[in-house]
């Protein structure tokens, strides 16, 4: 059986894509929706996953729990720890995990070098990428297996925050973003089928589950407007931003390449599943 740490927007894709293979499979949460499905949501605390999760027979567990707040990371860096480090250390012991991770986990990169699945970091810039960093070496440790993403977004939306396309495309308003942030968008659909395969097979090391291309967050929003037919001004400035990598692009080399972001980002605004979207 499979198990789903979170429920957030990541989690939420991957609970669609395991349910259309008709899967067996646990959400284990902090705190329960009212209308959490019996059975399958249930709560769980550090200190009884480990357990729960023996108790279930789930053979494969898809971790998507995670402090990604950089302020809130940087303010209390022990809650970064104990999210971003000691969980997934608790999970690798009690099944096989795939743990979910992030460009941040990189120096700032000014080279411009493409990074591969092993590519070397010199220091994350922030607490968020210091401790996501160090997760990774735990699970690694543990022979599971690390999924990096970068800047998602999908049909099922985050309980904290509209997406970023979403956003951008739901005003006409004036928007200035940065020029000198480099990343591979991932297009949440087009990933969880991969990470619930690398939750079931003899899968180990790292991946790079990203939509090909890189692109700044200026060009990002611009193309999500003129797909959106949006003509609301979109400019660019330097940030000089100092908590992730200048260029984060990062490059899928050991799994079958994922479509362009901008062919993604294509079937979000008008493809098939825009009707899933709008009836959100």
């Amino acid at each position: 059986m499979y198990g789903v740490i979170g429920s957030g927007q990541v989690a939420q894709h991957v609970i669609a894509e395991l349910r259309r293979r008709n899967a067996r499979f646990k959400v284990y949460t902090r705190s329960l929706q009212p209308d959490a499905e019996a059975g399958v949501f249930v709560s769980y605390t550090p200190e009884t996953i480990a357990q729960q999760l023996r108790n279930d027979d789930v053979t494969g567990v898809i971790n998507c729990a995670a402090l990604r707040d950089i302020g809130l990371c940087e303010r209390t860096p022990l809650l970064a720890v104990a999210a971003n480090v000691e969980l997934p250390k608790i999970i690798g012991d009690a099944a096989k995990q795939v743990y979910i991770s992030t460009d941040y986990v990189f120096d700032l990169n000014e080279e411009g070098r493409a990074l591969t699945e092993d590519a070397v970091t010199h220091g994350a810039l922030s607490i968020y990428g210091q401790t996501k960093f160090q997760g990774e070496a735990e699970t690694l440790r543990r022979g599971g297996v690390v999924a990096r993403i970068s800047s998602p977004w999908g049909v099922y939306p985050s309980p904290m925050k509209p997406s970023f396309v979403d956003m951008i495309t739901s005003t006409n308003n004036k928007i200035d973003l940065p020029t000198d942030q480099f990343f591979s968008p991932t297009y949440l659909p087009d990933m969880a089928e991969h990470l619930v395969d690398l939750a079931g097979a003899q899968s180990n090391g790292i991946y790079h589950l990203v939509n090909q291309g890189s692109t700044n967050w200026m060009e990002f929003a611009r193309v999500a407007r003129q797909m959106a037919r949006n003509k609301g001004r979109i400019t660019g400035s330097f940030r000089f931003d100092q908590t992730r990598p200048k260029y984060g692009a990062l490059i899928n080399t050991r799994l079958p390449r994922f479509r362009t972001w901008a062919e993604a980002m294509q079937e979000y605004i008008s493809g098939p599943r825009a009707e899933e979207r709008i009836k959100r």
